[in-house]
C-alpha cells in the first residue's frame, strides 16, 4: 500500500478523531437550553479570543467597527449617566457588554448568529447590523428604531438578560413553572398551537421571555453546541450517569492476560478487533492502549474486524473502488476521480462483500478535493484550521495541536485561500485524552468529543489509565468539551 506510507502517522491519527467525532449530535432539551453556570461565566473569553473566534468564522464582524455610545465597564462605573461616543471594534463591544452585564460572551456570540447570522455572514445587510441582537424587534419583523445600531443592540441585549436573570420571578416564564411556548399566551392550558415547557433554570426561562418559540431556542442550542461553547455544571445538578458501557467509546483496549496482539476498539457498545498492528497504528496512537480484565472485555459483543490499514484502496467484486477513511469506506465515483486523487491502480486490493460491509458508508469522492487532512494557518489572522474535503475545522488552541497533531506540519496560507472553504465543526481533543482543571481533583476522559467524569480512583485504575497521562487544562479547553455521562463500573454506587 504505497499510498498509505506517503502520509504521516499523525495525519492518520487525525482521521480517527475527525470522522467519528463530527457525526454525532446532541438532542435539544427544551426545558434546559444551557446551564446557569454557563450563562454567568462572563470570563469565558478574553477580548482577543473573541476577535480570533470572529476571524476563525470569517465573520464580517472580524473587521467591523461601530461609532456611537460605547462605554467600557470602567467608564460606566465612573460615570453611568454620561455618553461615551467613540469607535470600537465588534470584538471590543461584545467583550465590554459581557463584562458590564456579567453575561458569558459566548452567549452573546451565539445570540448574534441566532438572530441575524452575523457570526458566519461575510456580507450582512445594514438591517442585520443595525438590529444585530433582535433587541426590541417583534414578530412580524418590526424593530424599534430607538435601539438601532450594533453597539446599542449588543449592550442592550446583554443588560436585558442580566435583568431577566436577576428578576426572573417577575415574569410568566420562571424556573420549574410550566408555561406555553409558541402560543399567544404563556399561561396554561396551551392552545393547539402551544407546547408546554417547564424551564429547569433561570437562563432557560429568560431565553423563553426573549424568544417564546421552540424553534428559536432550538437554533440557539444547535449553534451553542456547534461552536463548542459551554459545559459547566450547575451547582446541585445531577451529573448524568451512563446506562450502557463501562468502557468509553473510542477506547483502545486489550486483556491483561489475553492473546498477545489482540487489541480492540470500543465503538457503539461493541468491541472491534484490529487484525494487525498496521490497521491499528494507521488510525490510532498505540500508546493509548489500555490493559483491562478479560471479564470486562467479555461484556461486549464482537463487532466487525478492522482488517485494513487506513487509506487502503479496496475494490469490490462489482468493480467499485473505495478509499478506507477511518472506519468508513468512501466510494471513488469514477476512474477520472481515481486519477485526479493521485491513486495508482497497483495499490488496489480485492475485497469481499463482507470485508467492505465492515466499514460504514462515507462521503463519495469525486476528485474535486483531497480526502487527506492538513493543518493550515491563516497568515493574516494566525487562525489555525484542519482542512479536509474542502472544509475547514477551527482549532481553538495550541494545546489541541500539541496533543492531537504534534508531528503534523503547519502550512501557511492566505485568508483568500481559506475563504472559499466551508466552515465545519471545530476540532476536539482525541478520544482517550485525560484532562482536569487546576486545583480541581475531578478527572475526565474525552470520548466522542465529550468529557466524561471518572468518579473515583478505583474506576480510574480499573480502566488501566496512568496518573502521569493526565493533562491540566484551562477553563477554555475544559468547557469546549461538552459534559457527557459519568463512567461507572458495576461496583460503583453514586453518592446521593
Amino acid at each position: 500500500m504505497p499510498n498509505f506510507y506517503r502520509k504521516k502517522i499523525a495525519t492518520l491519527t487525525l482521521l480517527a478523531i475527525l470522522i467519528p467525532n463530527l457525526v454525532f449530535g446532541a438532542e435539544v432539551d427544551y426545558d434546559k437550553i444551557i446551564s446557569d453556570s454557563d450563562a454567568n461565566n462572563y470570563q469565558s473569553m478574553t477580548m482577543f479570543e473573541i476577535r480570533d473566534f470572529l476571524s476563525s468564522q470569517n465573520s464580517y464582524l472580524k473587521d467591523y467597527t461601530y461609532s456611537g455610545n460605547n462605554p467600557s465597564p470602567t467608564q460606566v462605573a465612573s460615570g453611568p449617566d454620561k455618553k461615551y461616543i467613540q469607535t470600537r471594534t465588534a470584538a471590543t463591544i461584545i467583550y465590554n457588554a459581557a463584562q458590564e452585564a456579567r453575561i458569558n460572551p459566548q452567549f452573546l456570540l451565539t445570540l448574534l448568529q441566532k438572530e441575524q447570522g452575523l457570526i458566519e455572514k461575510s456580507n450582512p445587510s445594514d438591517r442585520a447590523l443595525n438590529f444585530a441582537m433582535g433587541y426590541y424587534c417583534y414578530d412580524g419583523n418590526y424593530c424599534n428604531v430607538k435601539y438601532k445600531g450594533f453597539g446599542k443592540q449588543v449592550r442592550g441585549a446583554a443588560l436585558q438578560f442580566r435583568w431577566y436573570l436577576d428578576n426572573i420571578y417577575s415574569y410568566n416564564w420562571q424556573p420549574n413553572k410550566p408555561a406555553c411556548a409558541d402560543d399567544p399566551n404563556t399561561l396554561l392550558p396551551c392552545t393547539s398551537r402551544g407546547t408546554v415547557v417547564t424551564p429547569a433554570n433561570n437562563i432557560t426561562a429568560a431565553m423563553y421571555i426573549y424568544t417564546p418559540h421552540l424553534h428559536g431556542n432550538k437554533l440557539f442550542f444547535t449553534l451553542w453546541n456547534k461552536y463548542g461553547f459551554g459545559g459547566l455544571i450547575d451547582e446541585g445538578d445531577d451529573i448524568p450517569i451512563a446506562s450502557l458501557g463501562f468502557l468509553p467509546d473510542g477506547a483502545l483496549v486489550k486483556a491483561k492476560d489475553g492473546e498477545e496482539g489482540t487489541i480492540y476498539l470500543i465503538a457503539n457498545g461493541q468491541k472491534r478487533a484490529f487484525s494487525n498492528m498496521t490497521s491499528l497504528i494507521s488510525r490510532f496512537n498505540p500508546d493509548k492502549v489500555l490493559s483491562i480484565e478479560q471479564e470486562e472485555l467479555d461484556k461486549y459483543d464482537d463487532g466487525s474486524l478492522i482488517a485494513h490499514a487506513n487509506y487502503s484502496l479496496l475494490e469490490g467484486s462489482g468493480g467499485n473502488k473505495y478509499l478506507i477513511d477511518g472506519l468508513f469506506k468512501r466510494l471513488i465515483v469514477s476512474d477520472e476521480a481515481f486519477r485526479q486523487l493521485g491513486f495508482n491502480p497497483l495499490e488496489l486490493e480485492e475485497a469481499s462483500f463482507s470485508e467492505l460491509a465492515a466499514y460504514a458508508d462515507g462521503e463519495d469522492l469525486s476528485g474535486s478535493s483531497t480526502p487527506f487532512a492538513e493543518l493550515w494557518q491563516d497568515i493574516d489572522t494566525a487562525g489555525i484550521y484542519l482542512v479536509k474535503d474542502a472544509k475547514k475545522h477551527r482549532v481553538i488552541d495550541q494545546f489541541i495541536i500539541d496533543v492531537n497533531f504534534a508531528d503534523m506540519e503547519l502550512r501557511e496560507v492566505t485568508s483568500k485561500t481559506l475563504i472559499d472553504l466551508t466552515s465545519d465543526s471545530p476540532i476536539k481533543l482525541v478520544d482517550g485524552t485525560l484532562i482536569k482543571k487546576d486545583l480541581d481533583a475531578r478527572v475526565y476522559v474525552i470520548s466522542n468529543g465529550e468529557r466524561r467524569l471518572i468518579p473515583d480512583g478505583a474506576t480510574f485504575n480499573k480502566l488501566g489509565y496512568a496518573w502521569t497521562q493526565i493533562y491540566t487544562v484551562s477553563n477554555k479547553i475544559l468547557n469546549f468539551h461538552k459534559l457527557g455521562t459519568v463512567i461507572i463500573s458495576q461496583e460503583f454506587t453514586p453518592v446521593k
